[in-house]
This record gives structure tokens, sequence and C-alpha cells, in this order.
């Protein structure tokens, strides 16, 4: 059994990878497109899906767009967890924003990164219990 016991995260500034900064181009685009086009839905948490990136609005917050991205590596120890506001995604795909707050594992062999201190990692916050 898995048991929740998190660890501690250093929170700093990630620089945006190029292949992200193209995803978000398209995000912004699929969008846009949604506020004409009714067919295109966007409000669901695996709605929009380009190269790397998996995601969609999920709410009303303040960064109501939620996606997983996964490097271009694909490493599954390096998957990044992102909440972003519209404008944030236009920012990123327009390459003002080059660099994202995120908190990061602090293992050296983990590269799981998230924008919410609240995010879990599956790899380095949760133990295994042996059952009573």
């Amino acid at each position: 059994m898995r048991q929740l016991q998190p660890q501690p995260k250093d929170h700093r500034l990630v620089p945006i990878p190029d292949d992200l900064c193209i995803a978000m181009a398209q995000v912004q685009q699929l969008i846009q497109d949604a506020e004409t086009d009714p067919d295109i839905v966007i409000d669901c948490d695996d709605a929009i899906q380009v190269d790397g990136l998996c995601g969609g609005r999920c709410g009303t917050k303040k960064r109501p767009f939620r996606f997983t991205y996964y490097p271009s590596d694909r490493n599954p120890w390096g998957r990044w967890y992102i909440t972003l506001h519209p404008l944030e995604i236009e920012d990123i795909a327009d390459g003002v924003m080059t660099q994202i707050k995120m908190y990061c594992c602090r293992s050296p062999n983990c590269q799981i990164k998230a924008r919410e201190a609240d995010n879990h990692c599956f790899y380095c916050d949760y133990i295994e219990t042996q059952p009573a």
C-alpha cells in the first residue's frame, strides 16, 4: 500500500523548453478557434492534446488551464504539471515568458515539476507500507 509522505520541494525558475513553446502556440490557436466554433471542446482535463502536452480548461480559478507536459526526452520521471492563465499561454507561445516558477523534486533521479505547491510526486511523495 502507498502512503502519502510529502517531501520538500525546491521552488525555482525553470527555463521553458522550445517544444513547450511550440505546443503552447498550438494551444493558443485552439483556444481562439474554440471561441467561434462550438465543436471545439477545451473544457475537460484531456480536451487539448498536442505534441507532448495534454490538458484543458478545468474550472474558473486564477489559472484555469491544467496541462501535463511530457518533455521531448520522454523520461517518465520528467513530467511537468502546469496550471496557466490564458495570458500566460499567450506569453509562452509568443516567447515573452521564457521561465516559469515550478516546485521541483529534490531527488537527483526525479525531474517531476509542478506549478502548484499542493501537487504530489508519484515517485517521491509516497512510500510503500506493509498492511498491518
